[in-house]
């Protein structure tokens, strides 16, 4: 932030970290959501309602090249390759052009994935202020 002559004011701690915690639906199936808002950054950990883990994490960042809109993923821990949490760090990322940490406990199918996708990204929107 900038100060009265234009030195730099450091942030309030409260500014630096939020969390929060919210239980999605989608179809039969329910979620629990914990998201830590950092500067310039947001952390999903998201499980099946009745458990908790931490089985993988993946990060993704827009792109700093101008000639693509894509961002850059990768996994961090567990699975190999592109992941259900690279997957949806990637577009989080893009969508909200930032960078994005997901850790994505859940195993998904053809038709719940959907379903979660949408219910995530609805409650994102309506309440912005704890992701991005």
């Amino acid at each position: 932030m900038d100060g009265v002559n234009g030195d730099l004011v450091p942030a309030k701690e409260s500014d630096l970290f939020t969390s929060h915690c919210a239980h999605l639906e989608a179809g039969p199936s329910q979620f629990t959501v914990r998201a830590l808002k950092m500067l310039g950054s947001t952390m999903l950990i998201v499980n099946p309602k009745e458990s908790e883990a931490f089985e993988e994490l993946a990060v993704a960042m827009p792109s700093r090249n101008p000639a693509t809109s894509e961002p850059i993923s990768s996994t961090i821990l567990g699975g190999h390759g592109q992941t259900d949490s690279s997957v949806l760090a990637a577009k989080l990322s893009k969508r909200y052009g930032r960078q994005f940490y997901v850790s994505l406990n859940l195993k998904l199918d053809r038709l719940v994935g959907p379903l979660f996708e949408k219910s995530l990204v609805t409650y994102m929107h309506d309440h912005l202020e704890h992701f991005a």
